[in-house]
C-alpha cells in the first residue's frame, strides 16, 4: 500500500454548498485549530462538495510521509485522524500478513488499510484514543468515529444543507461564520450540578458530540446511520479486577503510551496515580521507541499557599527513583490576572466546574516551552478506582441507610464520611418540589438561575434527581462514562492542545476500565481512603508513605478556594445583556463584590465568563 504515514492533532470536515464558499469556510475552520497542530497543515477536496483538512502535531513518523489528509491509492478513500493507535504495530503486522505494504512508519495508513480490509470491524480492534473522519470514495459517505471513552473530541453541526465536523467548537463556529445560540438545557445542568459532557449536547444549540464508542455513517443527503462497536460490562459480566491484574494492565498500558518518536514527560503531583505512572515510565526506558524525559510538577510562588504545594513530595519521589535531574517544577501565582483568566476561558470553549484547571493550563505551557510535546497523566484513576472518597463515601452511607444497615452507616461515618455531605445526598431523595425549593434556597449557583429558565427546566431537574439517586456502584459507572470523566477529558484536551501537547492517560486503557466497571465498589475503594485495590497493586513498587497516603491535593488545589480574590467583578462589568436569560446578573455581581463565597458560586461565574467570551 503506497500511502503516507502518521501524524495528528486537529481535524475538520465540511460538506455542502457552493464549492468556493466551502473552501473559504474550510480554511477558516483550519485556521481556528492551528494551535492543535503547529507542525504543518493539509487540506484535500474529496469531491466538489466535501473537504477534509488537518493540522499536524508530529509524534510518530516525523517525516513528510505522515502528512494528512491521507489518500489510499487503492480505494481513493481519504482520512483525517486525531489521536494515537497504541497497538498500531500489532495491527500493521496483521495487515502485512494479509499482503498489505506500507510506505510510512505510523498509524494513520494502518487505519486506512484497516478500513479497507476490515470495514466496520476495524475500530473494535484498535487500542488507543482517536477521532477520525473517513471519506469513503465508493459510497461518498463520511465515516465518523471516536474512541471508546471519547478521549479525543469530535463535534458535529448541521445547518441548512451543510454538515461540519471538527476537533473544537471554535472551528465549527469559524466554518459557519458565528457561534450558535446557547443551549439552555446544558446551562441549567451545569448551574445545578456542575455537569458538562454528560449528554451528547454541548453548550451551543445544534452542536453535538459524536458519541464515544460509536461509528456514524453520514450519507450525501445527510441521512445518518450509527452503530456501537463497544459495550461496557457490568458487575458479573466480566472478571473483577484483582491487584495483580491491575498492576499488569497499568504497566502494559503505560508502556504502550510511551511509544513515540519524541521524548515523553509525566505530570507528577506527588500523589498515588502520578507516582505510579512516573515510576512505571522510568522502568520502561529500555524499550524500543521510548524516551522518558522526566516529570513536571506544579507549585506555588506564593508562600501563603505552601500547604497546597506538593513539589517537595514529588522531588522526594524523583530522588528515590534516582532521577532528580529530570524533575521540572512549574511555579505560578494562585490568583490569575484578568488576562490569564480570560485566556483560560477562551481556551476551554465551554464552562468548567473549577478554576483549579488553571494549574494544568500553566503546566502544559511550561512543558511545551521546555521543548516537549507528549505527556503522561493520571486521568481516569479516581473515577475507575473510587478515588474521590469525599464524594463516594456519602453514597455508601446512603446505600447503607436505604438497606437499614445502621451498623455499616455508622462505621463509614466513623471512618470519615462527612455528615454534611451525607445530608446533601439524602436531600435528593426528597419529593421533587421540596428538593427544588431547597436547591433554590441553599445552593447559590441554583439560586442564580434566571427565573424563566428555572421554571422551564423542572423536567430536566427530575432527570438530574434520578441520576443523583443511583447507588454507589452505578455512581462509579456513570462518573466514568458520563457525569465526571467526560468533562475532565474535555478540559484536559483543551488545556494541553492549546500549547500543542498531546496527553496520554494509561488509566484510560479500555481493558483496565472494563475490568474496573465489572468490580464491586467495595473491592475497588476499600474501607476509607479510596483506591485500595490500586494501592495494593503497587504497594511493592512505591514507598508506603506514597502508596498509602490520603488523596493528595493535586494540581491547582489552592485556586478553587480563591474565587473571591480573583478579578471577577471587573470581568462581570461588561457581560452582554443576553446573559440575563440564564443567570441573575445583578445577584451575581453583588455576590462577586462580597467576601467568602460558597463553592458552587464558581459555576455561575464560569457561565458568565463563558458567555462574555463567546457573545461579548
Amino acid at each position: 500500500m503506497h500511502t503516507r504515514g502518521r501524524v495528528m492533532c486537529g481535524l475538520i470536515a465540511i460538506r455542502g454548498g457552493d464549492p468556493d464558499l466551502l473552501l473559504r469556510a474550510a480554511r477558516r475552520g483550519l485556521d481556528a485549530i492551528a494551535h492543535r497542530g503547529p507542525d504543518g497543515e493539509g487540506l484535500h477536496a474529496c469531491d466538489s462538495t466535501t473537504i477534509l483538512a488537518h493540522r499536524r502535531l508530529s509524534i510518530l513518523d516525523l517525516s513528510a510521509a505522515a502528512a494528512q489528509p491521507m489518500v489510499c491509492p487503492a480505494t481513493g478513500n481519504v482520512v483525517v485522524f486525531n489521536g494515537e493507535i497504541y497497538n498500531f504495530l500489532e495491527l500493521r503486522a496483521e495487515l502485512e500478513g494479509r499482503g498489505e505494504r506500507f510506505r510510512g512508519d505510523g498509524d494513520t495508513e494502518v487505519l486506512l488499510a484497516g478500513w479497507r480490509i476490515w470495514g466496520r470491524d476495524l475500530f473494535a480492534r484498535c487500542d488507543g484514543m482517536w477521532a477520525i473522519v473517513i471519506f469513503e470514495q465508493s459510497s461518498g459517505d463520511l465515516i465518523a468515529c471516536r474512541d471508546r471513552l471519547g478521549v479525543k473530541p469530535l463535534y458535529l453541526h448541521r445547518v441548512d444543507q451543510r454538515i461540519m465536523l471538527a476537533s473544537e467548537i471554535g472551528a465549527v463556529a469559524a466554518m459557519r461564520g458565528s457561534y450558535p445560540d446557547p443551549n439552555p438545557g446544558s446551562v441549567f445542568d451545569f448551574l445545578t450540578l456542575g455537569l458538562s459532557g454528560h449528554t451528547h449536547e454541548t453548550f451551543f444549540r445544534g452542536i453535538e458530540t459524536v458519541p464515544p464508542g460509536e461509528v456514524w455513517r453520514i450519507a450525501r443527503d445527510g441521512v445518518t446511520t450509527s452503530w456501537t462497536y463497544h459495550r461496557w460490562p457490568r458487575v458479573g459480566e466480566a472478571p473483577p479486577l484483582v491487584a495483580a491484574d491491575a498492576r499488569e494492565l497499568v504497566c502494559g498500558s503505560t508502556a504502550l503510551r510511551l511509544r513515540s518518536d519524541v521524548p515523553t514527560v509525566a505530570l507528577l503531583s506527588g500523589g498515588l496515580d502520578s507516582s505510579i505512572l512516573t515510576t512505571t515510565a522510568l522502568a520502561c526506558e529500555h524499550r524500543p521507541r521510548v524516551t522518558f524525559a522526566g516529570a513536571f510538577t506544579y507549585g506555588y510562588a506564593d508562600r501563603e499557599f505552601a500547604r497546597f504545594d506538593e513539589t517537595e513530595a514529588a522531588a522526594a519521589l524523583m530522588r528515590g527513583l534516582g532521577a532528580p535531574e529530570r524533575h521540572h517544577v512549574c511555579r505560578g501565582r494562585a490568583v490569575p490576572d484578568e488576562i490569564e483568566l480570560a485566556a483560560l476561558v477562551r481556551t476551554q470553549e465551554e464552562p468548567f466546574s473549577t478554576p483549579s484547571i488553571l494549574a494544568s493550563y500553566r503546566t502544559y505551557k511550561a512543558i511545551r516551552d521546555t521543548g516537549y510535546k507528549v505527556a503522561l497523566t493520571g486521568e481516569g484513576a479516581d473515577e475507575a478506582f473510587g478515588g474521590y472518597s469525599a464524594r463516594y463515601q456519602p453514597f455508601a452511607v446512603r446505600d447503607a441507610l436505604h438497606s437499614a444497615n445502621l451498623t455499616a452507616a455508622l462505621r463509614l461515618l466513623r471512618r470519615g464520611a462527612r455528615v454534611s455531605l451525607v445530608a446533601n445526598r439524602m436531600a435528593w431523595d426528597l419529593p421533587l418540589p421540596l428538593l427544588a425549593r431547597l436547591l433554590r434556597a441553599r445552593r447559590p449557583s441554583v439560586g442564580m438561575i434566571a427565573r424563566e429558565l428555572w421554571s422551564k427546566s423542572q423536567l430536566r431537574l427530575a432527570v438530574l434527581q434520578e441520576d443523583m439517586r443511583v447507588d454507589l456502584q452505578e455512581r462509579l459507572r456513570r462518573d466514568v462514562l458520563s457525569t465526571s470523566l467526560p468533562q475532565i477529558l474535555r478540559i484536559t484536551d483543551r488545556n494541553a492542545m492549546r500549547f500543542g501537547v498531546e496527553v496520554r492517560s494509561p488509566f484510560l486503557d479500555y481493558r483496565l476500565i472494563e475490568r474496573a466497571l465489572a468490580t464491586p465498589s467495595q473491592q475497588l475503594m476499600g474501607s476509607g481512603q479510596g483506591k485500595e485495590l490500586l494501592r495494593r497493586a503497587f504497594s511493592h513498587d512505591l514507598q508506603p508513605r506514597v502508596a498509602w497516603q490520603n488523596k493528595s491535593t493535586g494540581f491547582g488545589h489552592a485556586e478553587q478556594f480563591l474565587v473571591s480574590r480573583m478579578p471577577i467583578a471587573r470581568l462581570l462589568d461588561d457581560v452582554p445583556p443576553g446573559l440575563d436569560a440564564f443567570v441573575d446578573v445583578a445577584r451575581l455581581r453583588a455576590a462577586a463584590s462580597g467576601g467568602d463565597l460558597h463553592p458552587t458560586f464558581w459555576l455561575a461565574v464560569s457561565v458568565a465568563l463563558w458567555y462574555r467570551s463567546i457573545y461579548g
